[in-house]
């Protein structure tokens, strides 16, 4: 890819596959794929451009990257064209249970304790979309359609991408558009998601005291109320709450939803950052949760939100999106897996199969283990609140057992 301008001259079935979506997990595809040989069409809009100001220095979306994470955007040059001062590294995370005094759980994870320096690092979107950008503009194999996709079309050897600009064929077809993937549902590949009716209302926020690299998270009752460090004295707080109670959230002035949150477990929030002030716009995002049962069928595969949808509450949504495309890098390694997707194209059923089976065993036990804590912290029944604040306790006194939930966090 020559520069980052769209491309406007698509000649027919000059490409190995599609990518349908411009998010970091699309992106991510088309460059492990590139650096494969093989060559690539993006096509889509690019998500707006994030621009910082006095008002809103930060963009609100961010991300916690895991160590495996962190190794794919490494291996593909992207991780050192993120400017050091916009990366937050996490030393430390801290979780609390929704019970007061001495019978309230908390969790300790510490990045030393692991045996690492960095349990995981926050990032904006903006600047993970700008590196990945600049990767692709100097990545041979890398073209970029922006234009609304319309549809898909069945053809004799493959799909054609109809969009508002022109059709192309193409022998497979990769939807990396998101939860409400249009692309999935062309292909028949849709499927239900669990509606939380629930929402992840974050916004970003000064601070008094300093944040020392730790993460802090609160369960209270119904809602998860999470604090990640920025780069300087700022957290991005996104906090999960029931629709009925983040609508009305939303319609707060800045200081009643300040009081809000610092009356969290009994002021905690204020005891361990001191004054809040709001630095930016709240925005909020519907909660869902689902697994797609079929992740490839018929020259069309489900990649990132498009094939799971996971509760934020683990920071791991975008982790398990880029190691879809991990694995695929993995078995594209293969010398012998190689060679058979060489003399049978990209399209190839067995490499596909392959991977499905994989990226299935490793994302449904975060998907059960998010979905199975949101339900437990949210059940109202005598003796449960004292059940999961001891169960916290118990595991917060067995470094073993300890470490080993860190390692499989960051993998």
């Amino acid at each position: 890819m020559s520069n980052l301008s769209p491309t406007h001259s698509v000649p027919a079935a000059s490409y190995d596959a599609a990518i349908v979506g411009c998010g970091v997990v699309g992106l991510v595809a088309a460059l492990v794929l590139a650096t494969s040989g093989f060559k690539v069409l993006v096509v889509g809009t690019r998500p707006p451009q994030f621009l910082p100001d006095d008002k809103q220095r930060f963009d609100p979306r961010v991300f916690a990257l895991s160590h495996r994470s962190q190794r794919v955007l490494d291996r593909l040059r992207v991780w050192d064209n993120i400017p050091s001062e916009k990366v937050q590294p996490v030393t430390e995370m801290q979780v609390w249970g929704d019970s007061a005094g001495q019978d309230q759980g908390q969790l300790r994870f510490s990045a030393s304790d692991t045996g690492v320096d960095y349990l995981t690092w926050i990032i904006e979107q903006s600047c993970l979309f700008d590196a990945l950008f600049s990767a692709m503009r100097y990545q041979p194999g890398i073209d970029w359609l922006d234009a609304k996709v319309e549809g898909l079309s069945r053809e004799k050897a493959g799909w054609a991408v109809v969009t508002n600009l022109k059709t192309i064929p193409v022998p497979l077809v990769i939807a990396a558009d998101g939860a409400q993937s249009q692309t999935r549902k062309q292909a028949g590949l849709d499927f239900a998601l669990d509606d939380y009716s629930a929402e992840g209302v974050v916004t970003t926020l000064a601070i008094e005291k300093p944040h020392h690299g730790a993460a802090r998270q609160w369960f209270a009752g119904d809602s998860v109320l999470a604090m990640l460090p920025l780069p300087g004295p700022h957290v991005s707080m996104v906090w999960s709450m029931p629709l009925s109670q983040s609508q009305a959230f939303l319609q707060l002035k800045s200081t009643e939803m300040i009081e809000r949150v610092k009356s969290v477990s009994g002021g905690a929030v204020q005891e361990a950052y001191g004054n809040l002030v709001p630095v930016g716009d709240t925005y909020a995002f519907p909660l869902k949760h689902g697994v797609a049962p079929v992740w490839f069928d018929n020259g069309v595969v489900l990649m990132g939100d498009a094939a799971h949808v996971i509760h934020p509450l683990a920071g791991q949504g975008l982790n398990l999106g880029l190691e879809d495309a991990a694995e695929l890098a993995n078995l594209l390694a293969s010398r012998k897996r190689l060679l058979a997707v060489q003399r049978l194209g990209l399209a190839d059923e067995q490499l596909w199969r392959a991977w499905e089976r994989r990226r299935k065993a490793a994302c449904k036990p975060m998907h059960f283990l998010t979905d199975g804590l949101h339900t437990l912290f949210r059940l109202d029944l005598p003796g449960a609140a004292w059940v999961r604040n001891k169960g916290m306790q118990v595991v917060n006194q067995l470094p073993m057992l300890k470490r080993w939930l860190s390692q499989q966090a960051m993998r």
